[in-house]
């Protein structure tokens, strides 16, 4: 019988699992997914990701697909995974694609968003990143401005060798007011290891007053890290989504555009 080629979208709360990959002896998404969907299946089950998260990195909009022989209607699958996945997993969509279709290298462009709060809670803490001192968001957005566009990030990751090429297209880093706080959000064509999370790093350091928003240029070009080696946390960051329609990521950026604090 010939296979099918599943597509799911997935949320997920990182706190508990040792990253998307999988790894001997961790918990991770991609282990519970195919050991889950193996026992469904009754077959040995391989799946495709958009991309890997690091451990503690959430996600509301993961992209996932896997080859196997036809068992339910979407509607059904979807039922069934969500009983027996783990309660911090959730699959939000499930459809049939193309043959060919594959998450990583069908996307056109992913979203990333970095939320911050102000308000002490420890129950926002797993999610947010608390800000106790007042942060200038008029010097993070100048700085974000000279982040867009093709650049090569090279002094923004903590780059794998096989990932090759360090240019990457930003096409917006916006900043969106919240009740609590504020999120950064970036759209790219792709991002590097770690690469978004040194950027928020590296765009408090802005907003503090220790790096001048100015200077932002020359960083990217000179090929020194000692701006650069700062990590922001894992806990806020959440990849929220992935797009393979033009129009759609269009869409969002006209929309993006829109929702941003005027400074």
């Amino acid at each position: 019988m010939a296979t099918t080629n599943y597509c799911l979208r997935l949320a997920y709360d990182g706190r508990n699992f040792c990253g998307y990959q999988i790894q001997t002896e961790e918990r991770t998404v991609q282990g519970e997914m195919e050991t889950v969907l193996s026992l469904l299946f009754k077959e040995e089950i391989r799946i495709h990701a958009s991309g890997r998260t690091d451990t503690g990195v959430h996600a509301l909009g993961q992209v996932v697909s896997f080859k196997a022989e036809p068992l339910l209607q979407e509607e059904r699958l979807l039922y069934a995974l969500n009983r027996l996945l783990p309660e911090d997993i959730q699959v939000l969509e499930v459809k049939q694609v193309e043959d060919e279709f594959h998450p990583r290298y069908d996307a056109l462009a992913k979203v990333y968003r970095y939320r911050f709060t102000r308000k002490k809670d420890v129950f926002l803490r797993p999610y947010r990143l608390y800000l106790e001192k007042e942060i200038d968001l008029a010097k993070i957005k100048q700085a974000a401005g000279l982040l867009e566009g093709k650049k090569d990030f090279f002094n923004f990751s903590n780059r794998r060798k096989e990932e090759g090429s360090t240019l990457r297209q930003i096409y917006r880093i916006a900043i969106e007011k919240t009740e609590d706080g504020f999120d950064l959000v970036f759209v790219g064509d792709g991002f590097l290891y770690k690469m978004v999370r040194i950027m928020v790093a590296y765009l408090l350091e802005v907003g503090y007053g220790r790096i001048s928003p100015e200077m932002t240029q020359g960083i990217l070009e000179e090929r020194d890290r000692r701006y650069t080696r700062k990590v922001a946390p894992a806990q806020g960051l959440y990849l929220e989504k992935v797009f393979y329609d033009e129009e759609e990521r269009t869409a969002y950026l006209t929309a993006l555009k829109n929702s941003e604090i005027n400074l």
